[in-house]
């Protein structure tokens, strides 16, 4: 009898070259149907599903429904069936999970997590000896095969969990959340091999991170806390208490548990699930650190995750900090957890390391302004702006024959050269090609032949004819024309695209290159040529600055602005003098050039217009929420201060907790109606125990936050003016520290601080609030 393809036990090999698995949990996205003709009436999946038939040599098993044959494999109990329901899984799995939907295979699910709970037996089994084991499954089969299989069901699981088809099946079994406990449970005695477990752990916790935003947590002793769609629904009874073994229970210690775990995989797999947990409002008596420190019946394994993600903040590992900076954010979110984080003796030192992660694989750029080309960048500004701007169509750059317009080295080396090169190398260095502006062809000649003829001696080339140079210059900028130019009825002979290049370090002696000007002369210093200006020219200013060829047009009508502005607009064609020592390897930069660093903080795409994201982002993230804590302390004390020492509390005045800064973080309230919120103290009615310490917060005790994000404003305002994607989350901070900052002032000195003299209070880096 010949074997049947796809049987348990028949090799089914040939010689097509091995498949490349994608990373698993990663679904490929679907074709539209109509695309694979001939496949199954058009569908893509059943193209995808006939694709698997080929691989496997024969029939691939992914029809949906209860008899599924993969599913009845591993719910049989035989071994040869139970491995070949999970050698076909996994693989397809790992590459199509959308083909393997959970909800269109019943008892899928259950049989995975039947096969973990038969290896977790077969662990307490070997632990008790002499007790019966509870399935012949597990008597039969080596432990080491069990784990196998677990360790299979884990990572099909972990790979149909991204998937959202999937699920609803994962939250809605009451199994999944009591075998992830029992593993994390098992994974910490040391009685067996400890690391048996690690991988069905971090597959079992990528599952948990997938639907964790859905499951809420528990105190000991606590019912869930209801949520808003339970607000003002008087009828229904009180929730009873979780038990002690109820996951919502037994979750929280157990991954914080993890976080103090010596690998890394686990450190990682634990944050990110408290992360994901801590979305869930219900959940937050649980992440609130008073009540991990006040309630007895709380399991303590280890120290609370927050100070464990503190201690692990300053190691340089890229992904681990990503990790704990997530798990930060989401913790600081809570007021309570942001006032009792502000009273830490080392708060200081955790703001410098939060704002050291800002710009981790952040990009530099270092911009160089030159004040010069100002003129140049204005001029494209207008050209590009015509309709708005009036303009000068065509500008004549009056050059002086005698001006030094090449280097005396330069002119060493172009003098013994041949014509036409000579003239055509002189030009390039002179002259620069400019559309709008035009040169006269007589200057150009005038200007060519008292450059080179007083060197006119034996040995070198003879000067070029006027003709011959008018020809050369459309030879060195190929898009310059000689022309006829007409205005006010005078004609003149023109080279159009062309003018001087501006060169003010090759001269010891200025000119005023006004147009007209006549009686300037030569000046001795750039001062001169500015004060000249001043008198001759903008005593009676025209709204337009007629230097060589610039076309700006002032758009002041005020006789005083137009004046200022034309006289700020002046500056820049006054050449600066040079400074420094001539003979230093490293001259200083002169005045007019400006070196400003641009910093691009990780973002989500390439593009520019994308999200920050990464490191920097959650860390300035979490300083823009404990900048909202501060602002609301710093009321607080100040409430205190008003009301004496027989007043009322600042949390009376200042308290609200989730229902105020909670909205705020999922952006349903902007940061002024939160505050306004906050100020008014109402607390939720009929909240009893932990829930009021929750609602009800202290903010006078985050008096010292202020005062550190004070001393930091430096570091903060420096983020926003040099990274705009950062700049947009901490812009809003920047505001309210520097609120703080003149309310400390006001502190300081009660009564003695009035309106009119803080706005003459010196610069936030000359203030040390610390001392």
């Amino acid at each position: 009898m010949s074997a049947i393809p796809g049987r348990p036990g028949v090799s089914v090999a040939s010689n097509r070259a091995p498949q490349q698995y994608a990373q698993p949990g990663i679904a490929k996205p679907a074709t539209a149907r109509g695309t694979q003709g001939g496949h199954g009436r058009g569908s893509a999946r059943a193209a995808v599903r006939e694709k698997w038939n080929r691989v496997f040599g024969g029939h691939a098993f992914l029809e949906t429904g209860a008899n599924n044959r993969l599913v009845l494999s591993l719910k049989s109990g035989i071994p040869a069936e139970v491995d070949f329901g999970l050698d076909r899984l996994v693989q397809i799995t790992s590459i199509e999970p959308d083909l393997v939907r959970l909800g269109e295979f019943p008892g899928l699910l259950d049989g995975c997590l039947a096969l973990v709970r038969d290896y977790l037996d077969r662990r307490r089994a070997d632990r008790a000896k002499g007790l019966p084991v509870l399935s012949a499954l597990v008597g039969e089969e080596a432990r080491d095969v069990l784990r196998r299989r677990a360790g299979e069901a884990a990572l099909i699981l972990r790979n149909l969990a991204p998937e959202s088809r999937s699920r609803d099946p994962l939250l809605a079994s009451k199994k999944l959340l009591r075998v992830i406990c029992d593993v994390l449970e098992e994974g910490q005695l040391d009685q067996l091999d400890g690391d048996e477990t690690t991988e069905i752990r971090i597959y079992l916790l990528d599952v948990l991170e997938c639907i964790g935003e859905q499951v809420p947590l528990a105190l000991p002793g606590h019912a869930v806390a209801a949520g808003s769609e339970a607000d003002g629904d008087d009828d229904r009874p009180p929730p009873k208490p979780e038990p002690l073994d109820s996951p919502a229970v037994r979750l929280f210690p157990l991954l914080v548990a993890l976080t103090r775990s010596t690998d890394r995989a686990l450190i990682l797999a634990g944050f990110r699930c408290l992360t994901v947990l801590a979305l869930n409002g219900k959940s937050d008596a649980v992440f609130a650190l008073l009540t991990y420190d006040g309630i007895a019946p709380l399991p303590k394994p280890c120290p609370h995750p927050i100070q464990t993600a503190i201690d692990l903040l300053p190691v340089a590992d890229a992904e681990l900090n990503l990790a704990i900076l997530e798990f930060i954010y989401q913790h600081t979110l809570l007021p309570s957890n942001a006032v009792l984080l502000a009273e830490r003796r080392e708060l200081a030192g955790i703001l410098r390391l939060l704002i050291s992660k800002f710009h981790v694989r952040a990009k530099l750029e270092e911009v160089t302004i030159d004040l010069r080309t100002a003129n140049f960048d204005g001029r494209i500004y207008h050209d590009k702006h015509a309709i708005k701007h009036a303009r000068k169509s065509t500008a004549v750059y009056a050059v002086q024959a005698n001006d030094g317009l090449v280097s005396s080295e330069e002119l060493a080396q172009l003098i013994p050269i041949s014509e036409p090169s000579r003239a055509l190398s002189w030009m390039r260095l002179a002259f620069e090609a400019e559309p709008n502006s035009s040169v006269p062809q007589v200057t150009l000649w005038t200007t060519y032949r008292s450059q080179f003829e007083p060197h006119a001696v034996p040995g070198v080339p003879p000067l070029l004819a006027a003709a011959d140079v008018i020809k050369a210059s459309q030879q060195a900028f190929p898009n310059v024309l000689p022309m006829v130019s007409e205005e006010s009825g005078q004609r003149s002979f023109v080279i159009k695209g062309i003018r001087i290049r501006d060169r003010p370090e090759l001269r010891s002696q200025y000119r005023c290159r006004w147009n007209g000007c006549q009686g300037a002369g030569v000046l001795d210093t750039p001062e001169d040529v500015y004060q000249h200006l001043l008198s001759a020219h903008l005593a009676q200013p025209s709204p337009q600055c007629c230097w060589g060829s610039c076309t700006y047009t002032s758009r002041q009508t005020d006789a005083n602005l137009l004046s200022a502005d034309l006289t700020l607009h002046i500056r820049t064609h006054i050449p600066l003098p040079q400074t420094g020592n001539a003979d230093s390897a490293n001259p200083p930069d002169p005045p007019s050039i400006l070196h400003h660093e641009r910093i691009h903080a990780e973002r989500e795409t390439p593009a520019p217009d994308a999200n920050a994201t990464g490191i920097g982002f959650f860390a300035a993230l979490t300083i823009r929420n404990l900048g909202r804590i501060a602002k609301l302390a710093v009321d607080a004390q100040a409430a205190l201060r008003a009301a004496g020492p027989k007043g009322a509390s600042g949390s009376a005045l200042v308290a609200s907790g989730n229902s105020a800064i909670g909205r705020l973080a999922e952006g349903e309230q902007s940061i002024f109606e939160a505050f306004a919120a906050a100020a008014e103290g109402a607390s939720r009615s009929g909240s009893m125990g932990v829930f009021d310490r929750l609602e009800k917060v202290e903010y006078e005790k985050a008096y010292p936050l202020a005062e550190a994000l004070v001393g930091l404003q430096r570091e903060i305002n420096g983020t926003v003016m040099r990274d705009v994607s950062l700049g947009k989350v901490l812009g809003e901070t920047a505001l309210r520290v520097e609120e703080c900052r003149v309310a400390l002032v006001r502190l300081a000195a009660p009564g003695a601080v009035a309106a009119d003299e803080l706005a003459e209070e010196p610069d936030p880096e000359d203030v040390d609030m610390q001392s």
